[in-house]
């Protein structure tokens, strides 16, 4: 967590252990790991310099402005703003990595975690 510079209180340490404790019977994997930071770290950074930039790049990406980038959208900004076009399956397997909560999706949340992890 501190190296993601995240710097969790005492009380925030053992709110996290019991959670981990009651949620996921005491054993987590990295997916957990993101579902359990992700909205944390967004606080964290929610009045840092970038979210603006974060929200103004996610908006080029979420064509219909749903808060969602389905997988329609990727494939039109990967071809519009990256000038690439994929290989069949290439665009399938990037979503399925990226959605975390496996919707279908890509929402903000999911977005800024795919900017930090990358």
């Amino acid at each position: 967590m501190r190296t993601m510079g995240y710097m969790p209180t005492e009380m925030e340490l053992l709110e996290i252990v019991q959670q981990i404790k009651m949620r996921m019977g005491g054993l987590m994997d990295f997916d957990d790991f993101i579902e359990l930071m992700g909205p944390r770290m967004m606080g964290e950074t929610a009045d840092m310099l970038g979210l603006k930039e974060l929200q103004s790049a996610f908006v080029q990406f979420d064509l219909d402005g749903d808060g969602k980038i389905n997988q329609d959208e990727m494939k039109e900004a990967v071809k519009t703003l990256l000038g690439e076009k994929l290989k069949k399956g290439e665009l399938e397997e990037i979503l399925k990595e990226l959605d975390i909560n496996a919707d279908g999706n890509i929402d903000f949340e999911e977005f800024v975690m795919m900017l930090s992890i990358r």
